[in-house]
């Protein structure tokens, strides 16, 4: 959309003012962006047999300095909550190695090796001194973490995969949320040790179902698996989550968007635009509270009658202003009585309670007020019902 042919730019194409008026948006709110490209054109890759596909990543995107297309996370200590500030773009080939999406997808070819893509991009920054780090390897579905298949290290500033098969663990489609955990926090030990971050760059079930305008992704269920992946994920070291994806039209390989904004049946824009029941509310309970740079705190689940299988799961976060939250899941489809122990506080705290429940299934409007104060004090121990 921005290249048509190799050097021959369009910055002014109704597409990229779409784009400048998110990044805008972003700008003035302060709000970080994680660019990935799909479908883009490929004229300027270094490997011949590659131009004529649809999605590539040698193309170099325009990078004015005043937008900052960075994406700015923090992974935090879990005992100290030292933060360190990282700022990777993603940019480069969608999900090599998956046929169905993947770069070579309009080629001849079966596996093409994508490393030579992010050496040009790196070397192609380099040379115009934008001092921006690209990641990858941008593949799907959580693939076991093969470091001899990573030879594309020195060239990217950040790791980062895709997650779409993970299921609750009694499905048997896919794989299941615990061996999903073990793959996350082998790539980000792997990462980390590198100095580099880890993300999940595209999350979101597909269990549920899939294709065309199916509602699957967009359920209830979806959306409580969603949420424990991304809890595990921060337990197990992941940096940050891109969920697929907010500005969808829900007519792309399912109900994947946050707002209804498009009419499928007539194909075109809803005259008036809504919150996406379940993936709405559910991702603002995941998000509203867990600020960029949350220090990743110490947390332990005793659930004797569920642990088996572990369908109970909870993260804690203290935020840069010092604000403590705690995420949990149940993902058992059944109430829970539970007690909340919070330990080594410097002081009593106030926490307020949001929920989103079962009842709160498929319903265009939910109000995601805070439920009755709970006063801790310190090493207390507070019992409620959710």
């Amino acid at each position: 959309m921005y290249e048509k042919e190799r050097r021959v730019f369009d910055w002014n194409n109704a597409e990229m003012r779409v784009l400048y008026r998110v990044l805008d948006w972003a700008e003035r709110r302060g709000v970080d962006v994680f660019l990935q490209q799909m479908w883009g054109t490929s004229h300027g890759t270094p490997i011949p047999a590659m131009r004529k596909t649809r999605s590539g990543g040698c193309a170099t995107p325009h990078t004015p300095s005043r937008r900052g297309l960075t994406d700015r996370r923090t992974r935090g200590s879990s005992d100290t909550g030292e933060r360190v500030q990282l700022h990777p773009l993603g940019v480069g080939a969608n999900e090599p190695g998956y046929d169905s999406f993947s770069w070579w997808q309009d080629s001849d070819l079966k596996a093409v090796p994508f490393s030579p893509s992010l050496k040009a991009v790196r070397e192609d920054f380099d040379r115009r001194g934008l001092d921006v780090p690209v990641s990858g390897p941008d593949r799907t579905d959580l693939p076991e973490l093969k470091p001899e298949e990573i030879d594309f290290n020195s060239y990217i500033g950040a790791f980062d995969l895709h997650s779409y098969n993970a299921v609750f663990d009694s499905m048997g489609w896919g794989y299941n949320l615990a061996e999903a955990e073990r793959r996350m926090r082998q790539w980000a030990e792997w990462a980390h040790a590198r100095n580099k971050p880890f993300f999940i760059s595209e999350f979101g079930t597909m269990a549920y179902g899939r294709g065309h305008n199916d509602a699957g992704p967009a359920c209830y269920q979806s959306g409580l698996k969603n949420a424990s992946l991304v809890v595990r994920g921060i337990n197990a070291g992941v940096d940050g989550f891109n969920r697929w994806s907010f500005t969808n039209r829900g007519d792309l390989d399912g109900q994947w968007q946050l707002l209804r904004t498009w009419d499928t049946s007539r194909d075109r824009l809803l005259d008036v635009f809504s919150p996406q029941p379940n993936a709405y509310y559910q991702f603002a309970m995941l998000s509203r509270f867990l600020p960029k740079y949350s220090a990743v705190l110490a947390t332990h689940v005793e659930a004797p009658y569920l642990e088996e299988d572990r369908k109970v799961v909870a993260a804690a976060l203290r935020t840069p202003k010092g604000n403590l939250t705690v995420v949990l899941v149940n993902e058992n489809h059944q109430a829970a009585d539970l007690s909340l122990e919070l330990t080594g506080l410097p002081q009593t705290v106030r926490m307020h309670r949001y929920a989103f429940r079962k009842e709160d299934e498929d319903r265009c409007q939910v109000d995601l007020h805070p439920q009755p104060v709970l006063t801790s004090a310190t090493c207390s121990r507070t019992a409620f019902r959710p």
